[in-house]
């Protein structure tokens, strides 16, 4: 018979207090029922779990091998109470939403709340990821509605245009150079702040800096818009990252925003879902979002 929940639960908890007494106390059981419990553990996976000592127990190494694989299983099922306690609430449906950080900064969290308003028996779980582990994700099946601005060759997906994601160079607000426009060339003198190099924005600017074989100086790397922006208004450099993301940094933090006129600059987010029938309730928000764009288009 496999080991169950009560049984690894009462494990964890001997490990965790060092004394079966008390984790037998705390699980309602009498001292008896809880060794009998975990000597049938042992005697399920064939090897020692525990040390027994004087002052308490100790883990053997299967038992902390045991103990990983316990509490990776006992989050699954705190998930999976999680997820069912929606549904007898009275959810109807689930969507995974995978997004950059540049959609996640500008009107992805209003659309969002708009979409609930309007369906609000679909729970959809939100995560901000890179572009490339966006792709990943949904290739995978663990997303099933993708927003990035990376759109690889290949049939294994559907695209759809989201919104244009402008990016911008962006200067402390004395800096020297005082156009409002520029080619990005004319700034590769100075130093950049930038994001990780798995971060869209990375590679395309080190090829744009290789294309007109001039160096990029990226003296500084982070993971946040919000800390480039920072590193940038102490003076450490200057940097590229998409306007409308931004724009919330500009006043505060004294910064000056100088257009690109560099054609990749302008940038087109996508939706992205695997080209298999969708699920009823991701097809309704991919279709909802992209309407989001197309009515923005029409206004603008």
């Amino acid at each position: 018979m496999a080991p169950d929940l009560t049984s690894i639960e009462l494990f964890l908890k001997a490990l965790t207090l060092g004394n079966l007494s008390r984790a037998a106390e705390q699980s309602h059981l009498s001292l008896s029922a809880a060794s009998r419990r975990l000597s049938l553990l042992e005697q399920h996976f064939k090897v020692a779990l525990l040390t027994r000592t004087s002052t308490g127990v100790l883990p053997t190494a299967a038992g902390q091998a045991l103990a990983e694989h316990a509490r990776s299983l006992l989050r699954a099922v705190d998930v999976m109470h999680a997820d069912l306690a929606d549904f007898a609430k009275g959810a109807t449906g689930r969507v995974s939403l995978y997004a950059n950080s540049s959609a996640m900064s500008q009107e992805l969290p209003r659309q969002l709340t708009q979409w609930s308003d309007l369906h609000p028996g679909i729970r959809v779980d939100i995560r901000e990821e890179r572009s490339r582990e966006i792709l990943l994700a949904v290739r995978d099946g663990v997303a099933d509605v993708g927003i990035v601005t990376t759109r690889p060759r290949g049939q294994d997906l559907h695209f759809i245009p989201y919104c244009r994601d402008r990016l911008c160079l962006i200067v402390p607000q004395d800096h020297p150079f005082k156009m409002s426009h520029a080619r990005f060339q004319d700034l590769l003198g100075y130093d950049f702040v930038g994001l990780e190099d798995n971060a869209a924005i990375t590679p395309l600017i080190s090829e744009a800096a290789a294309a007109v074989s001039m160096p990029l100086r990226l003296r500084v790397q982070v993971r946040s818009f919000e800390a480039v922006c920072r590193l940038i208004a102490a003076g450490q450099g200057v940097g590229v990252l998409p306007q409308g993301a931004v724009q919330i940094f500009r006043k505060e933090m004294a910064l000056r925003f100088i257009e690109i006129d560099d054609p990749w600059a302008d940038r087109q987010m996508y939706l992205c879902r695997r080209q298999e029938q969708p699920s009823l309730a991701s097809r309704e928000l991919f279709d909802y979002l992209a309407g989001c764009e197309q009515a923005a288009a029409a206004a603008g």
